[in-house]
């Protein structure tokens, strides 16, 4: 029997006991005690079995939906004695056997209302999410989860998705999630959200009526409380989500919320395998590299370090946009981009040519405005290399220089798909 069904025959039950006592004496009125009584203990037998009982071992969820187990107790408590008009000497006994009765479901009440406060522990929690998880994929939600992202991997990116297709597939199912309502409530009392940088990035639409820019923040501070972000991945704390599922089991809508999380964070946990696979690959293509590609790779890096980069533009994002270029970052090049990359190399490779590309690339970045924009190329120079030698290099790289080198104006399309971009 489901909850809410118990609450309707225990409301049942106190209108009768209320209006008891308008009934005039008569045999029809013992029996009716008699059955009462019946009614009562064998409530109360499945009450302790069906749910006492099982809420003295463990979280169940459903255990006070649609029912307040101590303000029935109380409306019972309020009813005894039960009175009876003009009580028949026979009718004594029977009387006192339906106070005891309705004193002992009364009593029972209490005990299943103590039993859903008490405190639970961490085992409870994690039982609770590990449950949670076997009714997701009983109920084949977890393969139709499943079955929907490897349709979107075929239907949208032709079963080879990349690194920037995962990465807005987290995103926009988030988002998803994020419009189900499931924070709102909290979102709505918070004054501002904590900013996760270099985790998710989201770009939601201007026109979307459920999420702003200004809160998705907020959603996603909710979101961390029950998940982590190490290794590129936002990844689930079972405890987390249990003490969630849990503590806002009676929030509106709160079965679906439950579903939409679990549905939507499969999907997630999709897309970021797909994307650990990638990050694996790209160490193999490193392992390949010689050593002295390793070594252009080392003073790239170095460069980098000396850049005083303005927003977009960090040390991190340079330096992922220059391996991506080159085909050792999370981008797998294939076709005319990985013969542009073999380019970049090649003119990389050229002996004494390393600095001139550097400052080819200087030229590049400053037209995009990744430095201060006071900085003129002799001082741009003085950055990087500690002197105004052949600083013209610089003019010779910006994108808007019309007499560039074969070589350079080749690899700018490369050079323009992984530039850092604002969000």
């Amino acid at each position: 029997m489901e909850p809410f069904e118990y609450n309707n025959i225990i409301t049942g039950l106190i209108i009768t006991l209320s209006d008891f006592k308008k009934r005039r004496p008569s045999a029809g009125r013992r029996l009716l005690m008699h059955s009462i009584i019946a009614d009562i203990e064998e409530l109360c037998a499945m009450l302790k079995t069906e749910v006492l009982e099982r809420v003295s071992r463990e979280i169940w969820l459903e255990a006070d939906e649609g029912i307040d187990y101590a303000p029935l107790a109380e409306q019972l408590q309020t009813l005894l004695p039960v009175a009876l008009k003009k009580t028949v000497a026979d009718e004594e006994e029977t009387v006192e056997n339906l106070n005891q009765a309705v004193e002992a479901l009364a009593d029972l009440l209490f005990s299943i209302a103590d039993a859903l406060d008490r405190h639970h522990s961490n085992e409870d929690y994690l039982k609770l999410y590990e449950d949670q998880m076997k009714l997701f994929g009983k109920f084949r939600h977890r393969n139709k989860a499943i079955q929907s992202y490897n349709r979107w991997c075929e239907k949208d990116c032709l079963g080879s998705p990349t690194i920037e297709d995962l990465e807005e597939y987290r995103s926009v199912r988030l988002m998803k999630l994020f419009r189900t309502g499931i924070y709102k409530e909290r979102v709505s009392t918070m004054t501002r959200g904590k900013h996760y940088d270099n985790e998710v990035v989201f770009q939601v639409p201007e026109d979307d009526k459920v999420l702003s820019q200004k809160d998705i923040h907020k959603h996603y501070y909710c979101l961390r409380k029950m998940c982590e972000y190490e290794d590129h991945q936002l990844k689930v704390v079972p405890l987390q989500v249990g003490i969630y599922f849990y503590t806002h089991r009676k929030d509106e809508n709160a079965k679906e919320h439950r579903k939409a999380f679990l549905k939507y964070m499969t999907k997630v946990e999709m897309a970021q395998q797909q994307m650990m696979e990638m990050r694996k690959r790209r160490g193999l293509r490193l392992a390949e590299l010689t050593d002295s590609r390793h070594s252009i790779l080392e003073t790239l890096a170095e460069l980098v370090g000396y850049g005083e980069w303005v927003a977009p533009a960090t040390d991190v994002k340079i330096l992922e946009m220059l391996q991506n270029a080159l085909g050792v970052g999370m981008y797998e090049l294939t076709g005319e981009e990985k013969e542009m990359s073999e380019v970049f190399w090649s003119m990389l490779e050229q002996t004494g040519n390393l600095r001139v590309v550097w400052q080819n690339l200087i030229g590049y970045f400053a037209e995009h405005r990744f430095f201060v924009s006071t900085l003129g190329s002799p001082a741009l120079n003085e950055m990087f290399f500690g002197n105004r030698e052949f600083y013209q290099n610089i003019d010779k790289g910006r994108p808007s220089y019309k007499r560039k080198s074969k070589k350079w104006a080749q690899i700018q399309p490369l050079l323009d798909r992984f530039v850092p971009r604002k969000e």
